[in-house]
């Protein structure tokens, strides 16, 4: 009788056990589950990972307390990263009034406005859509602001799908 409640107990244990092991695997989190965009730190290390999966770079640029940039992660730039219908690019944002330095395609640390401001603008208005080929170079034109949100996102699907044709030309 012993040995059968010990057999029982024995394989109530090893099924909780199992249970709780699985249960780290379910919890693994992305930072699209977290409903955010990933906040850009390093260049080089993404345009590694553009030219392996031949991939172009969304960037947002956006400001501390800049309303309209929220509303355009919230509305638009968050739905995408969690939609997965966007296997081509990256979708990332950078902000530019954080004064904490970043590592540039270079390689090298730039503060976040200066990164901006080397693409030919004296002043950056937010948010701002970038869209980059892996070499951090710009693939076509930059959206500016955030407006009439209704027809938006077929703005940005225009410049991602030229993105994309600039990205495969290079590639080839």
């Amino acid at each position: 009788m012993r040995n059968i409640t010990m057999s029982k107990i024995s394989t109530k244990l090893s099924l909780l056990f199992l249970l709780i092991v699985s249960s780290f695997f379910m919890l693994k989190v992305t930072a699209s589950d977290l409903g955010h965009v990933i906040e850009v730190k390093d260049f080089t290390k993404l345009s590694k990972q553009m030219k392996q999966q031949k991939k172009g770079l969304l960037l947002m640029l956006h400001a501390e307390g800049c309303s309209y940039c929220e509303a355009l992660e919230e509305d638009l730039l968050y739905p995408m990263v969690k939609s997965g219908d966007y296997p081509n690019v990256f979708i990332r944002k950078l902000q530019i009034d954080s004064g904490v330095p970043v590592i540039g395609f270079s390689g090298k640390k730039v503060d976040p406005e200066a990164f901006a401001q080397s693409f030919g603008d004296d002043f950056i208005l937010t948010p701002t859509l970038m869209f980059l080929d892996a070499d951090g170079k710009e693939a076509t034109e930059k959206l500016i602001g955030y407006n009439t949100p209704s027809l938006y996102g077929g703005y940005v699907d225009a410049q991602l799908a030229n993105m994309r044709k600039v990205i495969l030309k290079k590639n080839k």
